[in-house]
């Protein structure tokens, strides 16, 4: 005889129902109630509930694991975050420190020249072929300098301002060949006439019109002399870096690396008072170089 369906799903859903309960009532049961039928249903309920256990204890695992590691991802990006910020404030504290420094050199600079002196800031530059600035863009203008003044920072001297326009202007920077300086050998005393040269990896000068018989070494500072009512005597422009005697002619050649970094300009000074006048030299005699204009 054929069991209808619907009582076959009803025994079936009965089934289903009673051993998962009959196996919690077992499990419930105080030990000393257990039963035969009792020890039979925790017999084949322990390694199903021990597989259960292992499983469910491996997803929770699992899960505090993937809750650790996402908390641990945050907290290392906010690490991350933050290091980040420390660094760009460290950083911007040491350019603050380091303009602070060229402030403070600058305005000794001034005090120790008893020079009357405008502070400008390199707002612009521009390169020559052999990417080097030649040129600077300053914050000063029109009722402020003009043409022709002296630029320096503490370091040394940077150019003279070639052209004023509105607010701005621009220096001729010393390493322009167009650039023409009266200089001294500190050392000695001789003078001559520093330009600009061309290099493509670095910035370099060249002093003209020293005689042959002029004693010049590597290493030697090269100042102004005052002459030409330009820059007043004393700064320091360059430091000789290649010494040349040919065997032939009046001059020799030296090559002058200049003592101020035209690739980190950012603050300058211009001379605005009248520049001292050169004093004559020892023997009274004129420098070849005269009557060269600058």
């Amino acid at each position: 005889m054929v069991m209808p369906r619907k009582v076959r799903d009803i025994a079936l859903a009965a089934a289903l129902l009673g051993v998962p309960f009959a196996f919690l009532q077992a499990n419930l049961k105080d030990p000393d109630e257990i039963n035969p039928i009792d020890k039979v249903l925790l017999h084949i309920s322990a390694p199903i509930q021990a597989g259960v256990t292992g499983v469910t204890s491996a997803v929770h695992r699992t899960w505090k694991r993937y809750i650790y590691l996402v908390g641990l991802q945050r907290q290392n990006e906010r690490l991350v975050a933050e290091n980040m910020r420390l660094h760009r404030s460290e950083r911007e504290a040491q350019r603050k420190l380091a303009r602070m420094g060229r402030f403070e050199r600058l305005l000794a600079f001034r005090r120790e020249k008893g020079v009357e002196t405008f502070g400008a800031r390199v707002i612009g530059r521009s390169s020559s072929p052999f990417v080097r600035a030649l040129r600077v863009r300053i914050d000063r203008g029109q009722g402020e300098v003009r043409a022709g003044l002296p630029v320096v920072t503490a370091n040394g001297v940077v150019g003279r301002i070639s052209r004023v326009f509105g607010d701005y202007s621009d220096v001729r920077l010393a390493v322009d060949p167009k650039s023409s300086i009266d200089v001294v050998i500190q050392r000695t005393g001789a003078r001559g006439l520093l330009h600009g040269k061309d290099a493509q990896d670095r910035y370099l000068c060249r002093l003209s019109f020293l005689l042959r018989k002029e004693e010049v070494k590597v290493g030697d500072l090269i100042m102004t002399s005052g002459a030409a009512d330009v820059f007043p005597r004393d700064l320091p422009v360059g430091r000789v870096s290649r010494v040349s005697r040919r065997t032939y002619g009046l001059y020799q050649k030296v090559e002058v690396t200049p003592t101020v970094d035209f690739g980190a300009l950012e603050e300058v000074l211009v001379i605005v008072a009248a520049a001292p006048p050169a004093a004559p030299t020892a023997e009274g005699k004129p420098h070849p170089a005269q009557g060269i204009t600058p």
